[in-house]
Formats: C-alpha cells, sequence, structure tokens
C-alpha cells in the first residue's frame, strides 16, 4: 500500500465485469459470502456466485529471486449474471436473509426470500399495502419492515409478526449489530426501539431533515443517519449525542467504519472525508483531486476504503495514509454502488452506464 506506481492492467487481472441494461443501485453480499445480488433501477436483481474456477489466487505467482508478485491473465471465460425469479414489483432493497440467500420486498406487501441461485418464493410475513423499507437482523433469524407507519417485526418462531403504529411514513430501519435494538426513521425522527419491549419508551433523536438510511457501528456505539442533503448524522448511542457533518461539496452517498472501530469515512468530497470518533480530528485519507468520491467502502478485515469516483477512476486508500493505489482508471461512468464482502476478499461495485464488476483479491497482495 505505499508503492503508488500504477498497474493500470490490475483490475483486468482481479475482477470480472459485467454489463446490464439497467444501472445498479444497490449492491449485497449474503451472510455467507457465496453470492452478490446487484439490485437494478428497474426493479431486477442479478445475482453472481463468488466462486471462480479461474481465480486470481490461482493464478497468482510469487518469483523466488525477487519475490515479485505476477497475476496471469484468465484463459477461461467467466459464468454470466444469473437474473433473479419474480423481481417485478420489488418495492425495497435487497437484504441478506438466512445463511446463503436474500429477501426483497414488493408492492404486493409479499416478501420473497431468493436463493443464491436466483430462485425466489414467498414467505409467510405480510403487510396490508406495498413494503417500501426491509431490513434483516445480522443472524438471518428477524426481518423488520414498513408499509406506510405501519412497522412489522417477524421472526422463523411466530406465525404472525408484531405491528407497532408510528407517528410518521417509516423511511429506514435497521438492526442493532446484537439483534436487540431496531433503529427507526421516521420523518425527522429516529427512534432506538428495544425489540423486547416494541410498545415501550423509544430513544429519539431529531434530525434536521428525515432519514434516507441507518447504519450501525460494528459494535453498536454509534448510529450514522445519511439524509438527501445535508451530510449525514452521527448519533453515540450510549451518550444519546448527536453530531452533523455537513458542508459537503455533494450528497453523501455512502459511509463506512474502518477495521479499528475508531474512524469513519465518508464520500461526498474531493477526497475521501474521515474522522476519528475518540476526538472528532479529521484523518487526512487518500489524495485531493478535482474528481468527487461519489462512494466509499470500508473493508471490514483491513484498515483500507475503496474509493469510487464519479468519473469512474477506483482505488484503494489506506485509512490515515494520504496515497492511494490505482486499480482501474477513469472510464467515464461515475461508480455508483459499492460493497465489500464479509470476509474483506470481494469488492462489488456498479456504475451509471449499467456496469457491474466483482473484484477478487488474493492474500499475497496485502501484507496483512
Amino acid at each position: 500500500m505505499k508503492d503508488e506506481r500504477a498497474h493500470l492492467q490490475l483490475f483486468d487481472l482481479i475482477a470480472r465485469d459485467w454489463q446490464m441494461a439497467s444501472p445498479v443501485q444497490q449492491i449485497r453480499f449474503n451472510a455467507d459470502t457465496s453470492a452478490v445480488a446487484f439490485a437494478c433501477a428497474d426493479g431486477s436483481v442479478h445475482l453472481a456466485a463468488t466462486a471462480d474456477k479461474a481465480s486470481p489466487t490461482q493464478r497468482t505467482r510469487r518469483a523466488i529471486d525477487t519475490g515479485r508478485l505476477t497475476i496471469a491473465a484468465r484463459e477461461k471465460p467467466f459464468l454470466p449474471l444469473k437474473v433473479a425469479e419474480f423481481s417485478q414489483g420489488r418495492s425495497s432493497d435487497v437484504v441478506a436473509f438466512g445463511a446463503q440467500g436474500f429477501a426483497f420486498a414488493k408492492t404486493s406487501g409479499r416478501i420473497n426470500a431468493l436463493s443464491a441461485g436466483g430462485i425466489a418464493y414467498h414467505i409467510p410475513p405480510r403487510a396490508q399495502a406495498a413494503i417500501q423499507v426491509l431490513a434483516a437482523s445480522a443472524d438471518g433469524k428477524a426481518l423488520a419492515y414498513a408499509s406506510g407507519a405501519q412497522l412489522y417485526i417477524a421472526t422463523a418462531e411466530t406465525t404472525e409478526p408484531e405491528m407497532v403504529a408510528l407517528p410518521g411514513e417509516i423511511s429506514a430501519v435497521a438492526f442493532s449489530p446484537d439483534g436487540q435494538t431496531l433503529a427507526v426513521a421516521h420523518g425527522n425522527a429516529v427512534w432506538r426501539l428495544p425489540l423486547q419491549t416494541l410498545n415501550g419508551q423509544p430513544v429519539e433523536s431529531l434530525l434536521a431533515e428525515p432519514a434516507t438510511a441507518l447504519q450501525w457501528h460494528p459494535d453498536g456505539a454509534w448510529l450514522v443517519c445519511h439524509v438527501a442533503a445535508d451530510g449525514f448524522y452521527l448519533i453515540n448511542t450510549a451518550r444519546n449525542s448527536m453530531l452533523h457533518r455537513s458542508n459537503f461539496p455533494a450528497a453523501v452517498r455512502s459511509t463506512g467504519f474502518g477495521r479499528n472501530t475508531q474512524t469513519i469515512a465518508a464520500s461526498g468530497a474531493f477526497r475521501v472525508a474521515a474522522w476519528s470518533l475518540d476526538d472528532g480530528r479529521t484523518v487526512v485519507t487518500g489524495k485531493a483531486g478535482l474528481v468527487l468520491v461519489n462512494t466509499v467502502a470500508t473493508c471490514p478485515n483491513r484498515n483500507l476504503v475503496a474509493v469510487g469516483y464519479a468519473n469512474g477512476l477506483l482505488s484503494l486508500a489506506e485509512i490515515g495514509q494520504p496515497s492511494e493505489i490505482l486499480l482501474r482508471e477513469d472510464t467515464g461512468a461515475g461508480i455508483t454502488a459499492m460493497a465489500w464482502s464479509p470476509d474483506g476478499r470481494f469488492l462489488a461495485l456498479a456504475g451509471t452506464d449499467g456496469s457491474a464488476a466483482l473484484v477478487e483479491f488474493p492474500d499475497a497482495m496485502f501484507k496483512s
């Protein structure tokens, strides 16, 4: 990561890429990292298996005399994406569900479970109207979904979901990492509800505008609230205090917590915006330039952040270091979505032109 010299063919050597008719809006890996789902603007869902018979790991060699690492070019073609069944009428994001599957909600009020191979089937929970918001617990055993101002919680052990009526239309929900608390955004408020007593008194935080997405810190100590216009909000869940990071040149599409869990990184500026969670100081990460950072994704097991630019350039930066390593030159199509696999081995990304890619990093690429 200290070497800034770019190998311009690196992306071609370690990535599989596809072209779709509709731009990808969201990317989700399943729990065991065996598959990744690309959810498109037209409602379709496309799936790729992470297993690859011509994996870059198998094509990687290190010279005995010099220690130089080389990756041979792919000789075998890779498989096309699989189109998921019955995604017409999809009204929510795709979530990881169970050990290997996914789930998504529909305008009919039904929820479809989805296998890693693209087979879809209805599961019992159902709302009375279209479901706009869907979330799954980390263990895949519980679902939370919202239709208007109605919040539903369903588990495998219950035949009927619990229902709670909130004061306003729900825009986002997210389970805490331990599965004990549900964060719910409605209107300009964000509630934290203990799942054991859903009808109890919530812990409330008030924003200046509605939250569009919620993201928990890995140990539940912080909660990020994305908003449409002015930066993002960061809630300290123990103190119930809130910090507003604002004045970004563009909307903040994504945020992520660093591997040491003491930093947060965000898109929306002309370099990666990063801060310490301990004292709020700026943590210089990556290079400053003239092109906006469209999206960032922090690696779950290394102190790295993937950086996607508005011109399609893709790089990796070490959090707290001013250098970046180039993975792909600009393509002219902005990167709009990125996600790391839970094991940190794969990075999936997509662009405004309907392109999608899955990058696999051989272990030998990193020192640790």
